[in-house]
C-alpha cells in the first residue's frame, strides 16, 4: 500500500529569551491599566502617588494638631496630704466659741438667744412603745440698754426631742443644757446619758457610768460645767440615803470629767461637797444638795436634820463658793426661795432650804 505523506507545516520561531515580555501587553491588551503597572516609569502612576502621600500627609497632621490642642480629660484631684493634716488639726482643737449665736444690739438692748430644756420626770414617757421625750424651747432674752429690765421673747416653735434609750422604764430627764466644744448637749439623770442636741434631734455622744465609773447603772447627772475645754458632770452631791435617812454609798458624790472627744474620767469629790456644807454651817448629819456648780448655790438643805424626805420649797442657805476648785474667793451667795418643810427623825420640822425642781433649765447659746 502506497501512503501519501502531506506537505510539512511551518513551525512559528521561537523568540529569544532575552527579548521584552511585551506578550504581557498582547494577552492582557484590553486592560491598559495593568499593563501600565509593569512601568514603573509611567508618569500618570507617578502622579498618582505622590498626591496620596501628599494628602496623607495632610490628614496626619491635622489629626496631630487636634490631639494636642484637646482638652484632657476630667481627673479627680489627688487628696493634699499638707490639706488634710491641717483639716485634720482643725478637727483636734477645742472649739471655744460662745456664745454660738452673736449678740444682736440695736438701741433697745442686747437681745441674747436662749434656749430652756425639760425635765419632765416620770411624765417624760412617750405614747409610742419604747419612746421617752422632752421639750426643747427656745427665744431670746432681752437686755435693755440702761440694764435695769429683762423680757424673754419666745419663739412660736418648740422642739420635742426624742430618745429610746432608758432605765428601768424612765429616760429623757434632761437636767442641764450647756455649750461644749462649739455644741449643745444635755444630759439625762436617769441613764446618764450626755446627748448632744441638733437640730430638732438629741444624739447620744456619751454614757456615765455611777459613782467610780465601775458601777452598772447610769449616773443622776444633775448640773453640767464647762473647764479647761472639759465638760464637768455633776449630781446630788450628798451621799446615798434610804428614805429614813441611812446612807447606801456616796457614788453622788463623783464628778465626771468628759473630753471634747468624748473620753471620760471620774474624779472623787466628797471633800469638795463637805466643804460646801461647811460653808454652808452644815454637819452631818445636815444635808446640802447643792446641784450646780458653775455659780455655787445650794438648791436644797437643812442644817442639823439628816435627809429623810423632799416636801416643799423653801429658801437656800448662805455658800461660800471657795470650797469650789475654780470659783475660789467668790463672795458668799443667798438665794431666797420661801419656806417648806423636811421631815426628819419621824418629825416635821421648819428650816429653811432651798428646792430644785428641775423643770426647766436655762442657757445662753
Amino acid at each position: 500500500m502506497m501512503c501519501r505523506l502531506s506537505s510539512p507545516r511551518r513551525l512559528m520561531p521561537v523568540p529569544p529569551c532575552h527579548e521584552s515580555m511585551s506578550p504581557l501587553r498582547i494577552s492582557v491588551g484590553s486592560l491598559p491599566v495593568l499593563a501600565s503597572m509593569t512601568k514603573g516609569a509611567d508618569p500618570r502612576f507617578r502622579l498618582r502617588w505622590r498626591a496620596i502621600v501628599l494628602s496623607s500627609a495632610c490628614v496626619g497632621f491635622v489629626l496631630l494638631l487636634f490631639c494636642l490642642h484637646r482638652s484632657p480629660p476630667a481627673r479627680p484631684i489627688p487628696p493634699n496630704p499638707h490639706g488634710r493634716h491641717l483639716r485634720l488639726q482643725e478637727e483636734d482643737r477645742y472649739n471655744d466659741t460662745y456664745p454660738l449665736s452673736p449678740p444682736q444690739r440695736n438701741p433697745e438692748g442686747v437681745r441674747y438667744r436662749i434656749g430652756v430644756i425639760a425635765d419632765l420626770d416620770t411624765q417624760s414617757r412617750g405614747s409610742e412603745e419604747h419612746t421617752w421625750f422632752s421639750y426643747l424651747k427656745k427665744g431670746y432674752l432681752v437686755l435693755s440698754a440702761s440694764g435695769d429690765s429683762v423680757t424673754v421673747e419666745w419663739d412660736k416653735e418648740e422642739s420635742v426631742l426624742q430618745s429610746h434609750l432608758a432605765e428601768k422604764g424612765r429616760g429623757m430627764e434632761l437636767s442641764e443644757l450647756v455649750v461644749f466644744n462649739g455644741k449643745l448637749y444635755s444630759v439625762d439623770d436617769r441613764t446618764g446619758v450626755v446627748y448632744q442636741i441638733e437640730g430638732n434631734k438629741a444624739v447620744p455622744w456619751v454614757i456615765l457610768s455611777d459613782g467610780d465609773g465601775t458601777v452598772g447603772k447610769g449616773f443622776k447627772a444633775e448640773w453640767l460645767a464647762v473647764k479647761d475645754e472639759h465638760l464637768y458632770v455633776g449630781g446630788l452631791g450628798k451621799e446615798w440615803t434610804t428614805t429614813t435617812g441611812e446612807v447606801v454609798n456616796e457614788n453622788p458624790e463623783w464628778v465626771k470629767v468628759v473630753g471634747y472627744k468624748g473620753d471620760v474620767s471620774h474624779e472623787n469629790w466628797v471633800v469638795n461637797y463637805n466643804a460646801l456644807r461647811a460653808a454652808a454651817g452644815i454637819r452631818p448629819p445636815g444635808m446640802e444638795l447643792p446641784l450646780v456648780a458653775a455659780c455655787p448655790l445650794p438648791c436644797l438643805g437643812s442644817p442639823h436634820s439628816r435627809w429623810e424626805q423632799l416636801l416643799e420649797g423653801g429658801t437656800a442657805r448662805a455658800v461660800s463658793s471657795s470650797c469650789v476648785p475654780w470659783a475660789k474667793g467668790a463672795p458668799a451667795l443667798l438665794w431666797g426661795v420661801g419656806r417648806g418643810r423636811l421631815r426628819a427623825g419621824g418629825s416635821e420640822n421648819t428650816h429653811s432650804f432651798g428646792l430644785h425642781v428641775s423643770v426647766l433649765c436655762c442657757s445662753i447659746f
